[in-house]
Order: structure tokens, then sequence, then C-alpha cells
């Protein structure tokens, strides 16, 4: 016969995991990296039960945390998935910003229809924007960018009790704020091999008009994708430090944007 007590004991603890995986289960399978399109969905879900199961003692959740009547285990459950996905959201805007510079620079090398898979967001990219992608990934998993995760995931509920989430105009002009970021760097980043390229483009402009013998069309697009394949080379010096800044001032911001998703906040 099982003894009620250890019953009690077993139902308290699942009860308690299941308020964690809310949480933290959105979070992962939102995360870059982790979250991509080319890791298994069982990959996922395990890691999410495996961290949940880490992380359990040292966050202050109990059963009364999780409501009993369905309507309002509806919203929990929502305002978990909202909360897990705006913290996703700001480092998916890093990794936007390469694709989108990836992407312009790729067209001005006149390689807009030689899409590659981009194994973040599963779709097609430049292979400059592959190349920057690659290296993006490479430099969040050498400086364990992921621990930003796992450290905001644990401290979050210091923050947000479980389904205590709340928005405000503050978390709405973060949010903004993000976007703005995301297109600031974009250019930062595609500012060396864009810059090399349109004066590529204004100098084959001035060929073409005063030697029209020369077929400009033939020799600008091989120049063209030489020019920006040795700029999207070189500007790695450059590319590398700059991920990493943008990486150290994410660990500092989610902090501040799930704290202000407080009640208090």
């Amino acid at each position: 016969m099982v003894d009620a007590t250890l019953l009690n004991w077993t139902l308290d603890h699942l009860m308690r995991i299941l308020v964690v995986l809310v949480r933290v289960a959105p979070l992962l399978f939102l995360m870059p990296v982790i979250g991509s399109k080319s890791v298994p969905a069982q990959i996922k879900i395990l890691i999410a039960l495996t961290t949940s199961l880490a992380i359990m003692p040292m966050v202050p959740v109990t059963i009364a945390d999780l409501p009993a009547a369905p309507l309002g285990f509806l919203i929990f459950v929502l305002r978990e998935i909202i909360f897990a996905a705006i913290l996703s959201l700001f480092t998916r805007f890093v990794f936007a910003a390469v694709e989108t510079a990836g992407q312009v620079v790729g067209v001005q090398m006149g390689m807009g229809m030689a899409g590659v898979m981009d194994p973040l967001f599963g779709n097609q990219v430049s292979p400059v924007g592959m190349l920057w992608n690659i290296a993006a990934i490479l430099t969040f998993l050498t400086i364990n960018g992921h621990h930003i995760f796992f450290k905001a995931l644990v401290e979050s509920y210091a923050w947000v009790g479980p389904g205590q989430m709340h928005l405000s105009q503050a978390t709405f002009n973060g949010i903004m704020e993000g976007a703005t970021r995301m297109f600031i760097l974009a250019i930062k980043i595609m500012a060396p091999a864009g810059a090399a390229l349109f004066f590529s483009h204004v100098a084959m402009g001035i060929i073409a008009k005063t030697v029209p013998q020369i077929p400009i069309l033939i020799v600008g697009m091989p120049l063209n994708i030489a020019i920006g394949l040795v700029f999207a080379g070189l500007m790695m010096g450059y590319f590398v430090p700059l991920m990493i800044a943008n990486f150290d001032m994410l660990g500092r911001l989610l902090p501040r944007l799930g704290a202000g998703m407080g009640v208090g906040g």
C-alpha cells in the first residue's frame, strides 16, 4: 500500500514542476539557438524538463500559485507564455539584425536569389547572412550567452511571481526600443561591406557612361560579388567585438525588462 505522505509529497512536487515548466518551456522553445527549428522538438522537451527539475529547488513556487479553475489556469499559462516570449524576443532582435544586414549586403552583391537555409530561423538568407549568422551563433555560445537566459530564468521569479506578469507602457516602450536597436545594429554590421559596394556601383556607373565599350553588366556582377565577399570577411574582426558588446548589453537589459513586468513595475 502506498503511503499517503509519500503520495502527497509526490503530487506536491509534480504540481510545483508544472508551475515552473509553464514558464521554462516557452522560454526555451523561443530562445535563439536552442529554440531554433533545426533542434528536434524531443530535445527541446527534454531540456525543458531537465531545466525545470534543476531550478525547482531554487525558485519560490508553491501549489497555491497554480489556479484551480480552468479559466484561471488558461490565463495563468497565457501570462507565462507572453512573459517568456517578450524575454526571448529581445535576444532574437540581435540575431534578426545580423540576418537583415546579411540580406541587404547579399542583394547589393547581386546574390539576392542565391538563398541558403538559416538554421536559426528556418528561412532562406543570403550566403553573407549565413556566414554572419553562424559567426553570431558561435560568438553567443563562446561567451556563454545561453547562460544569460538560464540566469534570467531563475531570477525572473524574484521579479515576477508565477502568473503575475503585468504589461505596462514601459514594457511596450522597451520592446520598441529593442526594435530600434535592431535596425541600428544592422546598419553597423552592414556598413563596411555596404559602403564598399555602394562606391563600386557608383564607379561602374561612371565607367559605363565614359567607356560604353566595356560590358559593365558582365564585368560588374563578379566584381561586386568579389568586393562583397572580401569586405564581409575583413569585417569579422569588427563583427565579433560588436556582437559581444550587444550580448553583454542584453544581459543588463533583460533584468530591467523582466522587473518592469512585475505587478509593481
